[in-house]
């Protein structure tokens, strides 16, 4: 696993040095348009994850490492088949930045194969300098997630308090790589940076600053896709049983129930309740707005016609 000075990517990836893990390999259509083309994009779902995010929609993948080991050499021949009989527009490697060695090598391999397609690196932006320093060159679309701003929010629900610092300067280092996204003539992104951000119930405002920053640290051309589509996943809303407080004698409060064995039963809550619910129109408007404001004009908007919307 790559690390960085700051002592919160000293993390246990749990995957190893010689091979990467990975859950599946296949065309796919739930990318955005630019991304999935026509034919689908060549998805590299890699196992594991240097994040712990509580709402996490692959947590399957991400937190319990479903999958089969391959190296290298075996991934590089997983991107020649996706380009040769999947006919995808590019290979796409999601969740890569706990095994950028083994990615690079097999991006290196498969060039010497003949692989022609861009590669997309799929990521949380929780990247290291020096992940990034091995990937340029190799990458031609970079496609991050930036999201929550506040450290709070980065220390409860992505379980890295320093995630916003760490995305900050992960994304502009990919901008200094790739520059703005550029597309081919039919609307096919081929190189150049896409940002997305998940916008979180309760959570706009921290939105509405990453659009800011955007506009005036990186680019106000930059092509960003604000996500609407949050539910409630992974831990979110799962039952947490906790032991009530004592209450005093007279007070009004309901006392605990039994148990069938005589003892004093716990409380039910739902976990993390504040982002127990999807998120509202308004609160997707006021994101938009934040970061057309910001001078930002290029949005990953659903098409009004039958081609892409560039």
């Amino acid at each position: 696993m790559t690390t960085s000075p700051d002592i919160s990517f000293y993390r246990v990836c749990l995957i190893g040095a010689e091979t990467a893990k990975v859950n599946v390999i296949a065309p796919h259509f739930g990318e955005e348009p630019c991304i999935q083309g026509h034919n689908g994009s060549g998805s590299v779902f890699f196992s594991g994850c240097n994040l712990r995010c509580v709402f996490c929609q692959n947590h399957d993948i991400a937190h319990q490492r479903n999958g089969f080991d391959a190296t290298p050499e075996e991934l590089a021949e997983w991107y020649m088949k996706l380009q040769n009989v999947g006919k995808v527009h590019n290979i796409n490697l999601i969740t890569p930045e706990h095994v950028v060695p083994q990615v690079v090598l097999s991006i290196l391999r498969a060039k010497d194969l003949g692989l022609r397609l861009p590669i997309v690196y799929n990521t949380s932006a929780f990247d290291s300098p020096e992940s990034l320093e091995l990937l340029d060159g190799l990458v031609d679309i970079y496609l991050p997630d930036f999201k929550v701003w506040t450290k709070a929010s980065s220390k409860r629900l992505l379980k890295a308090e320093d995630y916003a610092s760490a995305a900050m300067e992960s994304i502009k280092a990919m901008h200094a790589q790739v520059g703005d996204l550029c597309f081919t003539t039919d609307g096919i992104a081929k190189k150049g940076l896409l940002l997305r951000h998940l916008v979180m119930p309760g959570k706009e405002e921290e939105g509405q600053e990453i659009m800011r920053w955007l506009g005036d640290n990186v680019s106000r051309d930059i092509f960003v896709n604000i996500m609407e589509q949050y539910h409630p996943d992974a831990h979110v809303g799962k039952s947490s049983r906790s032991s009530p407080a004592p209450s005093s004698v007279g007070s009004s409060e309901e006392l605990p129930t039994s148990e069938p064995g005589g003892g004093p039963s716990s409380i039910t809550s739902a976990r993390y309740s504040e982002i127990n619910r999807t998120v509202t129109g308004q609160e997707i408007s006021s994101v938009r707005r934040a970061a057309e404001n910001a001078g930002i004009w290029r949005f990953c908007d659903p098409v009004r016609h039958d081609g892409f919307n560039i």
